[in-house]
């Protein structure tokens, strides 16, 4: 049998002695025990958040639910709200009564009236303060109206008695809190005894006191009672007055009530357990006279307890010191696996969350995956794991595996998880002596700490070296971006001494040629009379020639983009084209009016367009041709198309001077260029800006 114990967390006497009881009587059963601490419980309609709603992965056969601390709220009241959480797995409550679920309970109200009656006859003490729990912790609540009841009942018989409430969460510092509120609050107002609803706060209490009496000495004569009887209450100075509570007792009664739950045999819905007042030096009572021996013995335990804490917790510190230090993750195990030998924990296993838990998900929808960092069993580390590699690995699979280990016969187990703030970043599963445990929790945060730290250190890393993998890359584009431009700029030179030497050839072929003819007639028509047929022919051949020049000049550079715009020069060019070539020029312009080009776009798209009607009459062998500007998602699309043959391979590798120089000047206006054979034949030259 497999039984889950819910509890908040093992840090202090009251869930220690209980944790203790459930152990020791599970062990005699042959039970196996598998505790969750539940620090941050919360409670929604789709899931339970934190570790224990994963308790599908541990099979469990029954649930003990430690409701006196679990529980801060009064929203789990019935056996509906229960299962909710823990759907159809049998379940007890002990320290609170929910509705339809069996539920072991502490009978306190005839030891709360028997210390009230003695604190008022025996000492008679008429000025109370009464620091409660959370106010909405159902157990302080019933504390605080028994309190209130029973001293309401005294103050029939004596007016002068009085009394005042202050509000703690059970813990020392929150007893301190209230305490000095009250103090603030009610200047020079001292109560004769403070009646504290556990023994933390009452020790908090007495800390408080001890700090102020050089301030007030009056406190020195204020009385203190706490509830519980945990064994750190024995050991204050004065010894502390409380309820006590057999929590070792109740402990193993628990593990008997779910053990005859889960057998289906008749359990009573409540069961009662009884307490009894231990009366000490603080409630003003005169200290027991203890034989020597007696003595002597308390004082060695007194000595023994707080040498081991002031042990435990120097070793803590260092340790805490040591992991903050490190950042490697394999240093890092090295250090916890040195302190957790030292503090003779033979059952201790880190394991990390690889993926960031949505908490937000139905659980059913969001496995727990985990990664093992470290892993400790029966004092030895276990370094090979049957797991294969870049495997899932659940939270049930790990427990399943630790069970394998001892023949089906896990030791009792505490599972805690880490969190850094909000985040859960892994979870620990350990085993300790029971004066271990409050310094497991210390332990745990520093842990948690170094294992975020180190998370961070390797995302960190893996930046750098994917910063340094886009360095590289980028350094290779542009070394390659730079031969690109170079190979460019090459080409460039090479067209406009290309460009230089057809014009040279075109003035010297054509202009040249024509002037030593117009040249040649005028000096034969000098020699006698000229007819009026033979100046019309030299009139028509200077026309001729005029012409050719201003087209020359035009072409070197067209003037008319200035005076005329770009929509006017490409019109021109166009009818230019169409009349020279014979091939049919389609030209249209849909570009609003208010779209402004600068000098340099006008002049790169009229070459480029240029230069692709000169392939198209050169290459193409097409009878039509269409030019188009157009605008499209705030997009210029400048398109040549023609009807002709195609390209034999449209690729940028093959590029020749011509498609080169249109690329570039593409470039040079921030425009992209694209070439491709059309589906219905012939080429596409198309820019967009």
């Amino acid at each position: 049998m497999r039984i889950g114990l819910v509890l908040n967390i093992l840090e202090e006497d009251y869930q220690i002695s209980l944790y203790r009881g459930i152990k020791k009587r599970a062990s005699e059963l042959g039970i196996q025990i598998m505790c969750f601490q539940e620090e941050n419980t919360q409670f929604l309609s789709n899931a339970f958040i934190g570790s224990f709603a994963r308790k599908d992965y541990f099979a469990l056969d029954g649930i003990i639910l430690l409701t006196s601390v679990i529980v801060d709220s009064c929203t789990l009241n019935t056996k509906e709200d229960i299962q909710q959480i823990c759907g159809n797995v049998p379940v007890i409550s002990v320290g609170q009564k929910i509705e339809g679920i069996p539920s072991l309970l502490i009978q306190t109200d005839n030891s709360m009236n028997e210390l009230l009656e003695h604190l008022v006859i025996n000492h008679g003490y008429k000025k109370f303060l009464y620091i409660s729990g959370s106010q909405t912790h159902q157990d302080a609540i019933i504390r605080e109206e028994l309190f209130v009841r029973i001293i309401q009942n005294f103050q029939k018989k004596d007016k002068d008695i009085k009394y005042s409430i202050k509000y703690g969460d059970f813990r020392e510092q929150s007893a301190v809190n209230a305490l000095a509120s009250f103090v603030n609050e009610n200047p020079g107002e001292i109560p004769d005894v403070i009646v504290c609803a556990n023994d933390n706060m009452a020790i908090g209490v007495y800390k408080y006191l001890k700090l102020n009496e050089a301030a007030c000495p009056k406190f020195a004569d204020v009385a203190v009672t706490g509830f519980d009887d945990i064994p750190q209450g024995q050991f204050s100075i004065p010894s502390l007055t409380t309820v006590h509570q057999p929590l070792d007792t109740i402990g193993e009664q628990a593990v008997d009530f779910i053990f005859s739950h889960v057998k289906g045999q008749f359990i009573p819905m409540e069961k009662y357990t009884g307490s009894h007042v231990v009366y000490r030096e603080s409630c003003g009572c005169e200290k027991a006279e203890l034989k020597p021996d007696e003595i002597n013995s308390s004082f060695d335990k007194l000595q023994s307890f707080y040498v081991s804490s002031e042990q435990l917790l120097n070793l803590v510190s260092v340790m805490g010191r040591d992991l903050n230090q490190e950042n490697d993750q394999k240093k890092l195990v090295s250090i916890i696996d040195y302190n957790i030998s030292i503090l003779g924990i033979k059952h201790f296993c880190i394991l990390k969350f690889p993926e960031k838990i949505d908490q937000s998900i139905p659980l059913s929808d969001n496995p727990l995956h985990v990664e093992p960092v470290y892993v400790r069993f029966d004092g030895k580390v276990i370094k090979e794991l049957p797991f294969k590699k870049d495997q899932e690995i659940t939270l049930g699979d790990f427990y399943e595996f630790l069970n394998s280990l001892n023949n089906g016969n896990v030791p009792p187990l505490v599972f805690k998880n880490l969190n850094v703030g909000d985040e859960y970043t892994g979870c620990i599963l350990y085993d300790a002596p029971d004066n271990i445990l409050p310094y497991v929790i210390l332990i745990s945060v520093d842990i948690a700490i170094a294992l975020k730290r180190t998370e961070l250190n390797e995302i960190q890393q893996r930046y750098s070296e994917y910063l340094e993998s886009e360095v590289t890359r980028r350094m290779h584009e542009l070394v390659e971006a730079n031969s690109k431009r170079m190979q460019v700029e090459a080409e460039v030179l090479k067209i406009s001494e290309i460009e230089r030497q057809r014009f040279s050839n075109d003035l010297h072929d054509d202009i040249c040629q024509r002037l030593a003819g117009i040249s040649m007639l005028c000096r034969s028509y000098s020699h006698g009379s000229v007819k009026k047929e033979q100046m019309e022919e030299l009139a028509d051949l200077v026309g001729d020639t005029l012409q050719r020049t201003r087209q020359y000049a035009h072409d070197s550079y067209p003037v008319d983009l200035e005076t005329l715009g770009l929509n006017h020069s490409l019109n021109n060019l166009c009818n230019s084209f169409e009349k020279q070539s014979g091939i049919a020029c389609n030209y249209e312009w849909t570009i609003p009016e208010d779209h402004v080009f600068d000098k340099i776009q006008k002049l790169n798209i009229f070459r480029i367009i240029q230069e692709a009607l000169h392939n198209v009459m050169k290459h193409s062998q097409a009878t039509k041709v269409n030019v188009s500007c157009s605008t499209k998602q705030n997009n210029v699309i400048i398109c040549v198309s023609d009807n002709g043959k195609g390209m034999a391979v449209p690729d940028e590798a093959c590029f020749g001077i011509g498609l080169n120089s249109m690329h570039y000047r593409a470039n040079q206006i921030g425009a992209s260029f694209d070439i491709n054979n059309s589906k219905n034949g012939g080429v596409c030259v198309q820019i967009k800006l």
